[in-house]
């Protein structure tokens, strides 16, 4: 058996949260590392209709809004990475749909997809539909990378994005809070 095949293009699931960082971080030391086009995919779409009553704050509900809040999420990791690593090839990918649906479609054209994911409880809970989707149909390997792993290996080295811009006219993705 030879050695691994060379990656040409890495897609990250990116949401904002500290395992989103986790992931666009291990991604991009990856791709630094083996010369690989990185790509940042963040799904935007009808939060409303999938959001808990219970959660704090109100979602936006504005089109516009949505996919302000989203180009901002987007475009500061995209920043975030191109500080940290300038020689790499970054590409942006705003996806107006669920980010369980956009992912495994996008992983058609991608060697790797990186996704940041929680520790589960004690004995394996539950994994969440975007990271069981991916993991059910993603049309390549899949990583998944949790805040404390990515604070324990080099690939942590890459500063977090800055929190993003607020809307005047709705209250931010809980992501961005």
């Amino acid at each position: 058996m030879t050695g691994r095949q060379p990656l040409s293009r890495i897609l990250v699931g990116f949401d904002g949260s500290a395992a989103g960082r986790a992931a666009l971080s291990w991604g991009a030391q990856e791709a630094r590392r083996g010369g690989a086009e990185l790509v940042v995919l963040h799904a935007w779409g009808d939060h409303t209709r999938c959001r808990a009553p219970y959660l704090p704050g109100q979602a936006p509900t504005e089109e516009a809004d949505r996919k302000a809040i989203a180009e901002t999420v987007v475009g500061q990791a995209v920043a975030t990475v191109r500080a940290g690593c300038p020689e790499l090839t970054v590409r942006p990918l705003l996806c107006r749909d669920r980010a369980a649906r956009a992912l495994p479609r996008h992983s058609e054209t991608a060697d790797l997809l990186v996704l940041g994911g929680l520790r589960p409880a004690a004995g394996g809970g539950y994994l969440g539909a975007t990271l069981r989707a991916c993991l059910a149909q993603a049309a390549c390997p899949v990583v998944v990378v949790t805040p404390e792993q990515a604070d324990r290996v080099r690939y942590a080295d890459m500063p977090a994005p800055r929190p993003a811009i607020e809307s005047t006219t709705a209250t931010p993705h809980p992501a961005l809070a």
